[in-house]
């Protein structure tokens, strides 16, 4: 691992040593993304499931009640996630992995990746990795941001947003064809809150939450349960890999 490589590692062990761990876990945006995941999820069958970018867990053991016969995996960067996530799921199996740079010999029926790539420079060795650690008939479902992108976002750590099939065309050219869309938000997580948290620089969404934001999120939560999912910047999509 180079002095980059350690650089970036160090950043993401800070993060989660406090700052997003209970945004991961109760805020509404989360909240909604697991939620996703799982009605793209609900008609599959998996045996094995892997996350790429797991952080704390909270994705992996949504997947895991829902898939209750399937083994479960986590890759991370960062060693402080692995920790929280092992505290969180302690039958699964966790383990470092940089999917901009390394993959995975196993294979695996559904590989998940919740808001990563949004944060990889070469999304498409990353989303290459991913199509290697995808078993002939798995299936890829990735959540990413799409649209205007907010300082707010580049300060935590994007190097995209991406562009109106940006995603799907490079899903495509990893051997992964798509088979089903959704776009979240509109309007009130894109642009309203989006929008909020940028003008407020992202300021409530970090650190401990006490009574007064897990009630404030909890509202939020059910107000995001009337944005559309046919328009919106919040992207969700499934592939399969087909041989």
């Amino acid at each position: 691992m180079n002095s980059t490589d350690t650089d970036v590692t160090q950043n993401y062990d800070v993060e989660w040593s406090g700052t997003w761990n209970d945004a991961r876990v109760i805020g509404p945006t989360a909240r909604h993304s697991r939620r996703l995941f799982l009605a793209m999820t609900a008609d599959l069958s998996p045996n094995k499931i892997v996350d790429i970018g797991c952080g704390e867990g909270s994705l992996l053991a949504a997947l895991g009640r829902m898939h209750s016969n399937a083994s479960l995996t986590g890759f991370e960067i960062s060693d402080k996630a692995l920790s929280l996530a092992q505290l969180t799921l302690p039958n699964a199996e966790f383990s470092q992995l940089d999917v901009e740079k390394d993959t995975c010999e196993r294979t695996f029926d559904l590989v998940v990746s919740a808001d990563v790539i949004e944060h990889i420079k070469d999304d498409e060795t990353a989303i290459a990795n991913i199509a290697k650690m995808t078993a002939p008939g798995g299936r890829v479902v990735l959540s990413t941001l799409r649209g205007r992108m907010r300082d707010f976002e580049r300060d935590i750590g994007h190097v995209r947003n991406y562009a109106d099939r940006e995603l799907q065309n490079k899903l495509a050219g990893a051997g992964l064809k798509v088979e089903l869309e959704l776009a979240w938000g509109f309007p009130f997580f894109s642009p309203i809150y989006r929008d909020l948290l940028n003008f407020l620089g992202n300021k409530g969404t970090v650190g401990k939450f006490g009574l007064g934001r897990r009630i404030v999120c909890n509202c939020l939560y059910w107000l995001f349960c009337l944005n559309s999912s046919r328009r919106g910047d919040y992207l969700f999509v499934r592939a399969v890999k087909e041989n």
